[in-house]
């Protein structure tokens, strides 16, 4: 289980820590996806329970290690979100239960929680109970969003370690490394596009995006040329991740034409689409501009809040106020 480059400082200060005697039984890991978060916290509860680690890392062939490898090691406690619903009470009480006894292999546990802010409120509590009087040897290992509503006593009682998007020289040259048949300024581009997260970059290039992307904005355009909502709505996926990343894509673009008014070149995030966004920019007023780029952001609010949405509709709406409060007042 190899480490991501961009990983290993925070991992070798990890292990810094707790050979200091600076270690804590609880931290929390503040990240966003597409980071290798998880790869992180499995490597290091992988170095907790080793018997005969070397250094930084662990041996790799003792029971422990073996049994972490095959994913059936009895002192290594995973909990989730099951089928998209929140932590409850009885996972926390269930593995509470567990830590009683002694670890089966004779040295640490470690309990590893994702999504630690989908915890209900009495399953926060619980936890928190069992942070306050912690047992010995046992670790827990909390990941969660950087700007997630963690129920802030449990914020207290953990060490909490940062998790953040990697430079661009880092991201660049491992992206070079794994997608080597792709152009550098594609490489670059969709770095812009995923905010530098390696992991949801890779994928977006592998998946082809870029050129979804760029048909997707074409339409766009003759949406904008037209006001004819049903040309763009027929582009849209069907699925709600889908969905908001073409919502970003517009998002960008609307963002751009605003920065080419300011006369700002330095930041945009679609300078290959410049032939595009220079004239929607100079066509448009910026109170135009503002008004599309918060039509955007607040139809994705609505979309990740609300679940039980009709998503058609919703875009619809969206490209109906596009048409008639930001393109048409306009049109001369």
């Amino acid at each position: 289980m190899a480490l991501y480059p961009w990983l290993e400082p925070i991992y070798q200060q990890l292990v810094s820590a707790f050979e200091q005697g600076h270690g804590h039984h609880a931290l929390l890991f503040k990240t966003e996806s597409g980071l290798g978060t998880p790869t992180l916290i499995r490597q290091f509860a992988t170095r907790l329970l080793c018997h005969t680690p070397q250094d930084a890392v662990s041996c790799g062939t003792c029971k422990s290690c073996l049994l972490m490898q095959s994913g059936n090691h009895p002192d290594f406690h995973f909990i989730e979100s099951i089928e998209g619903k929140d932590i409850g009470v009885d996972q926390i009480r269930d593995q509470n239960t567990k830590l009683q006894q002694f670890a089966q292999q004779g040295g640490n546990s470690a309990i590893y929680i994702a999504s630690a802010e989908r915890l209900t409120e009495a399953a926060a509590n619980a936890l928190l109970k069992i942070l306050e009087e912690p047992h010995d040897n046992v670790y827990f290992l909390l990941e969660a969003p950087l700007n997630s509503p963690l129920l802030a006593t449990i914020q207290s009682r953990c060490q909490s370690w940062l998790v953040q998007p990697p430079s661009f020289s880092i991201v660049y040259q491992w992206l070079q490394e794994q997608c080597p048949a792709l152009t550098l300024d594609d490489i670059e581009i969709a770095l812009r596009l995923c905010h530098q997260r390696p992991l949801v970059c890779k994928d977006f290039l592998e998946t082809d995006r870029l050129s979804q992307r760029k048909r997707f904005l074409q339409n766009f355009w003759r949406f904008y040329k037209s006001h004819d909502i049903w040309l763009l709505l027929s582009e849209f996926g069907k699925e709600k991740e889908d969905i908001l990343r073409q919502l970003d894509w517009i998002s960008y673009f609307f963002s751009d034409a605003l920065k080419a008014k300011m006369t700002v070149q330095s930041t945009w995030i679609n300078p290959d689409l410049r032939n595009g966004i220079l004239p929607f920019s100079q066509a448009l007023s910026v109170q135009s501009l503002l008004k599309g780029y918060q039509i955007i952001l607040q139809t994705q609010q609505v979309i990740r809040e609300v679940n039980a949405i009709n998503l058609e509709l919703m875009l619809a709406d969206a490209l109906t106020k596009l048409a008639l409060d930001v393109f048409a007042t306009n049109d001369h």
